[in-house]
């Protein structure tokens, strides 16, 4: 399906936002942010995020923000922000840590439904259209593929399959927050692999 936003000449679509979306704000949305920002520097793709009840202004939590830091990944001076409509009228694509996210997402913006997966449901999908070939009407560039990847979920999602949340290790010990910062390193490798 063709995206609705501004193409260029090429017919690529002149950018996309991906919006990352969990609680508060400091661990999970912030680093799947910076992980795909980083690695979509410069295809056009923006990524922005956000909580569904975030206190303005926090930081990132420490142990995500070292985990970041070794990997290379500045955790920046940005702070949390909570989830508002205007974020979600922007977003051609929004990717919930769970299940809860994504239903308040929809609470908060119901045209916001067909465009609103799990990172991992996500990942699932472009890795199966992937596999079958892009449509010849998607341009081969990230920004596109992961503007029509709303468009091709359902003839791309797999039957039967559960996606994966990720949980929160807001607060628990260290071994959670590695665990959670090794899954949303695998998904965003798998996705950026897949409309790459």
């Amino acid at each position: 399906m063709p995206s609705s936003r501004p193409h260029d000449e090429d017919g690529d679509p002149a950018g996309v936002t991906v919006l990352v979306v969990c609680t508060a704000n400091v661990c999970r949305s912030p680093v799947a942010e910076r992980l795909l920002a980083r690695r979509l520097a410069g295809s056009g793709v923006t990524v922005a995020s956000a909580g569904t009840r975030a206190r303005a202004g926090m930081p990132v939590d420490p142990p995500m923000a070292a985990l970041l830091e070794a990997a290379g990944v500045p955790a920046g001076p940005s702070g949390s922000r909570e989830l508002s409509p205007a974020d979600l009228r922007q977003a051609g694509l929004v990717l919930a840590m769970t299940r809860e996210h994504r239903a308040a997402v929809v609470q908060l913006a119901p045209a916001a439904l067909r465009r609103t997966f799990l990172l991992t449901d996500a990942v699932q999908i472009a890795e199966a259209a992937a596999a079958a070939g892009w449509p010849a009407d998607v341009a081969p560039s990230a920004a596109a593929r992961l503007a029509a990847l709303p468009g091709l979920a359902g003839r791309h999602r797999v039957p039967g399959a559960a996606p994966a949340e990720v949980p929160d290790p807001h607060r628990r010990p260290l071994e959670e927050y590695r665990r959670c910062f090794a899954m949303l390193g695998d998904a965003v490798d798998r996705l950026v692999r897949a409309v790459s």
